[in-house]
């Protein structure tokens, strides 16, 4: 399965005609999925969703977009997460850009650790159960689809905080 979704996820990407996605259906599955997971926790995740916010591309991979990036929020933050998703309109009739956020009230990731843990195999606490592979499937599917992916703290939360950018097309 790993290996599927490894090559899956680098060779799929941005495609010219892909239909717009809406994110709030796939984040609230997957926030109730991770939910029951991490109940112990009782974590609060926040959307702030734009209505016209979309992926364009493929189903399963905002799926794993999303789902890698929560689950990473909620296996690090203490009891906060918050989603953002913002549409970027350059002109009317052209579609849009989607800058996406996801960020919580952990430990966060230290600067010089941050090329580190986009690596396939590497974990930031190797005590912490898990892959390390769900980072590393997030920078493929934004490098596919030519977006752009920042991570650094949250000057809200004080954890960490993942940016993923898509630009619109002109």
């Amino acid at each position: 399965i790993v290996a599927y979704q490894l090559s899956r996820a680098a060779t799929t990407g941005h495609q010219l005609f892909s239909a717009p996605l809406k994110l709030t259906e796939p984040a609230e599955s997957i926030v109730q999925s991770l939910e029951k997971v991490y109940a112990a926790k009782n974590v609060l995740c926040e959307f702030e969703i734009d209505q016209l916010a979309r992926f364009y591309g493929e189903q399963g991979d905002l799926m794993e977009l999303l789902g890698n990036l929560l689950e990473n929020a909620f296996k690090w933050c203490q009891h906060r997460v918050v989603l953002t998703a913002r549409a970027m309109t350059v002109a009317p009739n052209r579609r849009s850009g989607l800058l996406l956020t996801v960020e919580d009230d952990g430990p966060g990731i230290a600067e010089d650790q941050v090329t580190r843990v986009l690596q396939r195999g590497v974990r930031g606490d190797e005590r912490v159960h898990g892959h390390g592979i769900g980072l590393a499937i997030v920078q493929d599917i934004v490098r596919a689809y030519h977006g752009e992916l920042v991570v650094e703290r949250s000057d809200e939360l004080g954890g960490a905080r993942f940016v993923v950018q898509f630009a619109p097309l002109v």
